[in-house]
């Protein structure tokens, strides 16, 4: 009989219960949902049957996201622990995430894409971590990172057409949907910190000047 503290099997697309722009408020509550099963790791996957979902946290400094395209940067190459983005050695293929994202670009499995609030991107969540949908990876391989100092392992990411549009923040705790869609992510959350009022102030001063000019808000 298996136990209730057994882990999940892991599985390829989506996971019951977990639509499209669903949010949780820490890495542990997704992976106790079962979207991303690693409590640290960016990457969750195996060698052999490839990557089964990534987060996107702006943990690397290399990563661009574009919406429907993420460039994405693999695991290893720093210190266990160290959270300045900064490396310290290269990326290797032998690590375990870089192996499995790679597998999934020679397989086209699709991989599941979270987002955190970390990442400096329009499409990061204003809040916790959001699940964005399914994404193929197209491509990896090796250069060197944007200093010129270390190797890093890439990956070209696509999302799969066809999907619920991607929440996108205008300004600062204001989203708006991509063209065609309706308006779908609840406003943000009202400041409980000094840094968030004084954000808050200035996007009212924004929107002020902005309807002074006759501009959409």
């Amino acid at each position: 009989m298996s136990s209730k503290m057994e882990r999940p099997a892991q599985r390829f697309g989506e996971i019951p219960g977990a639509s499209v722009g669903t949010t949780w408020k820490s890495r542990k509550e997704c992976f106790d949902a079962g979207v991303h099963r690693q409590i640290e790791a960016g990457i969750s996957g195996t060698e052999a049957d490839g990557a089964f979902s990534i987060v996107v946290s702006g943990q690397y400094k290399d990563d661009k996201d574009d919406g429907d395209k993420i460039v994405y940067t693999g695991s290893g190459g720093r210190k266990l622990g160290d959270r300045t983005r900064e490396l310290d050695h290269d990326q290797q293929w032998s690590d375990f995430g870089n192996q499995a994202l790679r597998k999934s670009s020679e397989t086209g499995k699709p991989v599941r894409v979270i987002r955190g609030h970390e990442l400096d991107s329009e499409f990061a969540p204003w809040e916790g971590f959001r699940y964005d949908g399914l994404y193929i990876c197209k491509r990896a391989w090796k250069e060197k990172d944007r200093d010129g100092y270390y190797d890093i392992c890439r990956y070209i990411m696509e999302r799969v057409p066809g999907q619920p549009p991607l929440r996108r923040r205008l300004t600062v705790g204001r989203y708006r949907p991509l063209p065609g869609s309706e308006a779908v992510q609840p406003p943000a959350p009202a400041p409980v910190t000094g840094r968030q009022r004084i954000m808050q102030l200035q996007q009212a001063v924004l929107d002020k000047d902005a309807s002074s000019l006759g501009l959409p808000l």
